[in-house]
């Protein structure tokens, strides 16, 4: 019986059916990947244990069927068992690549400072229960109603839309102070109805902009500032980069940077001042290098020269009023001055301000093409700013509110692309967590938090992009080959590489493979760039299964020719066909009448006339 299993297991009636049915599901996986993505087929089909099964199944066949032929006596033979054997370790080798191997996309931009987080296929999950500490565990969904697993955390995963709708309101249970306001929006004309809240906190609710508008909700701690924030707006002053103020002595000296920019300008007793780099957003790179992060003026520095009868100083001077000027000489004696230099936040063309004053009273300012206009605000009331004909209602007034956030799922037909997990507390109550952003569930028991977002990965390294290439074609605008120029900076080692990398020319470090993944053609300042990494013995298994199997059946089918060449360059080849298939061990008569002949025919022919 145990022999019939054994001969069974090594058999080709085996081997056929396995052989069909796994091409088959990787024919169906192949298609069904084009339509749910990867990851769903990696959790699915390649990772699931009845696939895994399989292939322990096919290694089985090969494996039993190399031994059943021991001794590997001959060419054929040991090619044969060399191909099997090869056949298995690439079955372990694809097997550990699967379940071992990280892989993932990182993005980069010119305009970015280096980063080390990768974004892995799937989504994390992340439950903090009542008094617990905080769990994580991959999910996967396979469905809009079924998620893997179906409980984590003390939570239960009931549902998934790729599709949801992010609501904000207040209700007035506060236990402390936070007024916050509703406002409506109207147009005849485009029949619009908006609804927007402002509240003191969160800081966030204070502003709302809507198109060229913006609302705001201020809190007057006196009298002399609820006049200032219900005043005209004044002039812009400064310029669109900021002013600088040189004092020199008791003489002070004013000068737009964007005037200044590149450019001398005198400002008389021989002193004279030129502005070489301006920087929206101040940051320095990895070399303590100065670069701008971007160009909102987020952080605005100036670097400027000052020059006075010879004397040449170098100043860099920020607009935060924490950060002190660095300067130094670069000839001559120091100069005896300061530089200030302020930015004015740039002031929107249309807004409307309600503010609080100190007895609770509302009053709003409002500003537009046709003018300025201020005064109380009542409940009910409604203003018409000069905003096309929209007129604007103040319909709720809250002194104690705290929000409420809703996730509303809504239909594939609308803009809203937020995808959200539902899930359920033990005591029944129902929540969607939206994706990247932490929530806050009510029990029983306690507050449970729960938070839905990619999965990421910290590399031990930065990556960073110093340029992007586009290749064309030339006489057309095809694009003929893109090319990445990263950094690569081992913060721990403080080594900095080099590299490039461009379509099926990756580079290696420390065991990472870095590959260009893809590209955006309307922004070559970002690049996408894969970064893949397995152990480096399932790298060797991978290599040293396909060795074997080249080798195996090379020696099957040049083994034999090789033994004979090697015979008859030492003069010693056996006249006698019964050695050479007696050396050759055929499986069968009929192997051994066609080896008989096909001995004979070579003899025949190799000896002299």
């Amino acid at each position: 019986m145990f022999a019939n299993l054994v001969r069974f297991l090594g058999s080709i009636r085996l081997a056929v059916p396995l052989l069909s049915a796994i091409a088959l599901i990787l024919i169906g996986a192949t298609v069904y990947e084009s339509q749910v993505g990867s990851a769903t087929v990696q959790h699915l089909i390649y990772k699931s244990p009845w696939f895994g099964a399989l292939m322990f199944l096919l290694a089985l066949n090969l494996g039993v069927s190399a031994l059943s032929r021991y001794p590997w006596k001959g060419a054929r033979k040991v090619g044969f068992a060399l191909t099997h054997f090869g056949l298995i370790v690439l079955i372990a080798g694809s097997a550990a690549v699967i379940h071992l191997s990280v892989e993932g996309l990182l993005l980069v931009r010119t305009d970015s400072p280096a980063t080390h987080l990768v974004l892995l296929e799937g989504e994390l999950l992340e439950v903090a229960s009542p008094g617990g500490t905080p769990q994580q565990t991959p999910i996967w969904v396979k469905s809009e109603d079924a998620i893997a697993p179906a409980q984590f955390g003390g939570l239960d995963l009931l549902g998934y839309r790729e599709h949801t709708l992010k609501t904000v309101g207040f209700s007035n249970d506060a236990s402390t102070d936070n007024p916050a306001i509703q406002l409506q929006l109207t147009s005849d004309r485009m029949g619009q109805s908006v609804e927007q809240w402002l509240a003191l906190a969160p800081k966030s609710y204070q502003q709302a902009i809507l198109g060229p508008a913006q609302l705001e909700l201020l809190q007057a701690p006196d009298n002399n500032t609820l006049n200032q924030l219900l005043a005209p707006p004044m002039q812009q002053q400064g310029g669109k980069f900021g002013e600088l103020t040189i004092a020199v002595g008791p003489r002070q000296h004013r000068v737009d940077v964007a005037e200044g920019l590149e450019q001398p300008l005198p400002l008389g007793d021989g002193l004279q001042i030129q502005v070489d780099h301006f920087w929206p957003d101040f940051r320095l790179d990895e070399h303590n290098r100065p670069i701008t992060a971007s160009q909102a003026l987020r952080n605005p520095a100036v670097q400027l020269q000052v020059a006075q009868f010879g004397n040449i100083e170098r100043w860099y001077v920020f607009a935060q009023p924490e950060f002190e000027p660095i300067h130094a000489v670069i000839a001559g004696e120091p100069l005896d001055l300061q530089i200030h230099y302020q930015v004015q936040p740039q002031r929107p063309q249309n807004y409307l301000r309600v503010a609080i004053a100190p007895d609770h009273h509302l009053f709003y300012a409002s500003q537009s093409a046709q003018g300025f206009q201020s005064g109380p605000l009542e409940l009910g009331q409604s203003i018409q700013p000069g905003w096309a004909d929209f007129r604007i209602t103040l319909t709720q007034v809250l002194d104690h509110a705290q929000i409420q956030r809703q996730v509303v799922p809504v239909t594939h037909g609308t803009e809203a692309s937020n995808p959200a997990l539902l899930v359920a507390t033990p005591d029944g109550h129902q929540q969607w967590v939206p994706w990247g952003e932490p929530m806050a569930i009510a029990d029983q028991s306690g507050d449970y938090f729960a938070a839905f977002s990619p999965q990421m990965l910290e590399l031990p390294f930065t990556v960073g992009l110093d340029d992007f290439i586009v290749e064309r074609n030339e006489g057309s605008e095809s694009v003929a080959m893109w090319t990445s120029k990263i950094r690569i900076q081992n913060p721990h080692q403080g080594s900095v590489a080099q590299r490039e990398v461009w379509m099926n020319h990756p580079t290696w470090f420390q065991g990472w493979k870095i590959a260009q993944a893809s590209w955006n053609p309307g922004d070559l300042s970002q690049s996408t760039l894969q970064v893949k990494r397995e152990p480096l013995w399932v790298t060797a298994l991978t290599w040293g299964g396909a060795l074997l199997v080249v080798g195996g059946i090379g020696i099957m089918f040049y083994g034999r020719a090789g033994y004979r060449f090697i015979q008859r360059a030492l003069g010693s080849l056996t006249p006698h066909s019964s050695d050479l298939v007696e050396t050759i061990e055929p499986e069968s008569n009929l192997e051994a009448a066609l080896l008989y002949m096909e001995d004979s025919i070579a003899q025949r022919s190799s000896l002299p006339e």
